[in-house]
């Protein structure tokens, strides 16, 4: 997902257009573009799409949007800092429609993105608590978790909002949120409601958060309060109740080079349409030889999302993924860019994770992954199958940073089908992508 790739590397400034007492206003613009093609598109199948249910062969497409954004800010004297942000996307998808069937290449679509405002605490409560120790906002922003498991992305970017793989739109369509910004031990209270991929669900909760210099660990709670009747009928949510512990970037004193990344989440509780007991976690250790030229990095991840025996009961023991997100970099969390794009969506399944990366300039990123995807169970959205091997898949990519401006990029990727893949698709060709992208901010 190249809008939060590229977040990372080189985040839009705005351009400041006023400064004066105290009051701040900037200007930022974010443009992308991508190409994409995919053969032997779901193992030989063709695409298929989703509202048709007819297949198109293979797919060849082209994504792009723009975003220009106003910020403003209000430092008083001994009051805090009032600010706010709106910002408006103009995407569009021409071509085939992505090779998952969720745009069909006439999509175009304007639309806010932010719009929120907020308070910065500032001095108020610095003596005791820390400059900026409380921030308080609401309106339509983004909001994220640990590395993106859970909480990362409010809107899916399908269907008639354009732009799927490039994905520009993160902000929740709601968001009511409570931050404390203090030192060891931080945290926020929110309320967020995702947008319509998301069936509006609305949900409230609390993270925690213990910092360090070996890393962070979190804790987070939220339940699922509301959610659109009809896709509460076919994917039930309301009532659900989420749990989870995480360590981010741990380090072990004298192994610098080492790092630990890890989430074990639960979902449970009664709704109306559904009885909830789902899991998942994952375990990721990496070690970064710094030694070496191009320091490269080398990191392993098991990953589980516990699937449903049953999908016929009310119970519901398959992993909903939610709001997760790209974070990370590559892998994390959308995993593999065929099969984690376009066929599993981090429910059951249980895969594995082979990342090498390495930098072989200050400004250019390279790297390979390797993955194989199991079922958790022998289910594929409905479709029964008798074996759990799905597929594995290989991406090779390239970033490169031009400036503080531009990003260019390029990926590979290939993935062969398993037994359940066969099953499913009735097919057994490697399916093969291919894509560029870039991405321009002022």
């Amino acid at each position: 997902m190249l809008a939060l790739q590229y977040a990372e590397s080189a985040p839009a400034r705005a351009i400041e257009l006023v400064e004066r007492n105290g009051l701040t206003v900037g200007l930022a613009l974010e443009l992308g573009a991508g190409y994409f093609h995919t053969a032997n598109t779901n193992f030989g199948v063709g695409r298929i799409d989703l509202d048709s249910g007819e297949t198109t062969g293979d797919a060849q497409w082209v994504e792009g949007y723009i975003e220009p954004r106003l910020e403003l800010a209000y430092e008083t004297d001994h009051a805090g800092t009032l600010y706010g942000a709106v910002s408006a996307i103009s995407a569009i998808t021409r071509g085939d429609g992505d090779a998952g069937g969720f745009t069909t290449g006439d999509e175009e679509d304007t639309d806010l993105e932010y719009l929120y405002a907020g308070w910065r605490s500032g001095t108020l409560f610095a003596d005791a608590l820390g400059e900026d120790a409380l921030d308080l906002s609401v309106g339509a922003q983004d909001f994220q978790i640990g590395d993106g498991f859970l909480i990362w992305d409010g809107d899916f970017d399908t269907g008639s909002d354009a732009a799927y793989w490039l994905q520009p739109r993160s902000a929740f369509d709601r968001a009511g949120l409570v931050r404390l910004n203090t030192e060891p031990v931080g945290g926020q209270i929110f309320y967020l409601r995702g947008d319509d991929d998301q069936g509006h669900a609305e949900l409230a909760g609390a993270n925690a958060e213990y910092l360090s210099d070996f890393g962070t660990l979190g804790a987070t709670y939220f339940q699922i309060f509301d959610v659109d009747a009809v896709f509460d009928a076919e994917v039930p949510r309301e009532g659900m109740q989420v749990i989870s512990l995480r360590a981010g970037e741990l380090h072990w004193p004298g192994f610098e080079d080492l790092a630990l990344n890890a989430e074990l989440a639960k979902q449970f509780g009664d709704g109306e349409d559904a009885e909830f007991d789902a899991e998942a976690f994952y375990i990721e250790p990496a070690y970064t030889f710094s030694w070496l030229p191009w320091s490269p990095a080398l990191a392993y991840r098991f990953a589980y999302f516990s699937g449903d025996p049953d999908p016929a009961d009310e119970d519901r023991k398959d992993f909903d993924p939610l709001f997760y997100g790209l974070s990370r970099g590559w892998g994390t969390w959308f995993q593999g860019e065929i099969v984690g794009e376009y066929l599993l969506f981090n429910g059951n399944q249980v895969n594995h994770m082979i990342h090498l990366s390495a930098q072989p300039a200050e400004s250019v990123v390279i790297g390979a992954l390797y993955f194989h995807f199991d079922l958790a169970e022998k289910d594929y959205f409905g479709t029964p199958v008798s074996d759990k091997d799905f597929a594995d898949e290989i991406n090779l990519y390239a970033d490169w940073t031009v400036n503080d401006n531009l990003l260019l990029g390029a990926v590979y990727g290939a993935a062969w089908p398993g037994n359940a893949a066969e099953e499913v698709f009735g097919d057994d060709d490697v399916y093969h992508l291919f894509q560029v992208y870039a991405a321009l901010t002022f």
